[in-house]
């Protein structure tokens, strides 16, 4: 069903979505990884629109709008706000997806702000960004987050957890240190691969890891509210079970 390959924790929650046709208004496809939320936002949008074959996904399409970098300037937020005011063409929704939302001018941010706090039933928006972190918090909060973190990212996080909750406190203590010292960005980048994992867990039935996996939403929470990054890491690393 999907041509891109990896993130399958993602892949199930887009699929629950298109079996149930329940959708959210706004989603933030956020991580590193690029290319992969590029090409699974255009395969997302293609299936809730139903375009099946080839010559349909290759066709121009009124109700599906790909919004690259070098539109993001108001003009272009306020020209495409205008167009989500009409009725799809030719489907039940219309689909936008806006890469690179991160470096979104201000005062286009807040006119897309004003699009999501009065939401169109039949708009879907898919925005494109490096980090959660990256967009402002209002936004951020009105949309559904999936993360997209590298995946050999992905493989480096599966066990780490597991091996630190293992540890002695001082061995906890010191990678506290090591990982308070890196920039608010990388760190969420870096929680976010946990929490994939984390997920990858719970889905193979390992209940135990509830814990984790609410300390590292936490955990995440704080970062966005730009909370002490020490204090953040010593109420994740020495709560692992």
């Amino acid at each position: 069903m999907w041509s891109a390959k990896g993130y399958e924790n993602q892949k199930v929650f887009l699929d629950n979505a298109l079996q149930n046709k329940k959708y959210s208004h706004a989603y933030l496809f956020c991580g590193p990884d690029n290319e992969a939320k590029k090409e699974l936002a255009k395969e997302f949008a293609q299936q809730i629109l139903g375009l099946k074959t080839a010559e349909d996904k290759k066709r121009i399409n009124p109700d599906l709008t790909f919004i690259g970098e070098e539109k993001l300037k108001i003009e272009d937020i306020r020209t495409l706000i205008s167009e989500l005011s009409l009725k799809p063409f030719h489907y039940e929704y219309k689909v936008v997806i806006i890469e690179s939302f991160e470096n979104i001018t201000d005062e286009a941010s807040n006119s897309i702000l004003k699009t999501l706090e009065e939401p169109n039933p039949s708009t879907i928006l898919i925005l494109l960004a490096k980090s959660k972190l990256s967009v402002l918090p209002t936004i951020a909060s009105r949309c559904q987050s999936i993360y997209f973190s590298q995946l050999n990212v992905i493989d480096s996080a599966n066990n780490f957890l597991d091996q630190l909750a293992k540890q002695p406190e001082a061995q906890k203590l010191m990678a506290i240190k090591e990982y308070a010292e890196k920039e608010t960005a990388d760190l969420q980048n870096v929680f976010e691969a946990w929490l994939n994992s984390e997920q990858q867990k719970m889905l193979s039935g390992e209940p135990k890891k509830y814990t984790n996996l609410q300390n590292l939403i936490e955990a995440l929470n704080g970062l966005q509210q730009n909370l002490n990054k020490k204090l953040i890491l010593e109420k994740l690393f020495l709560g692992l079970v």
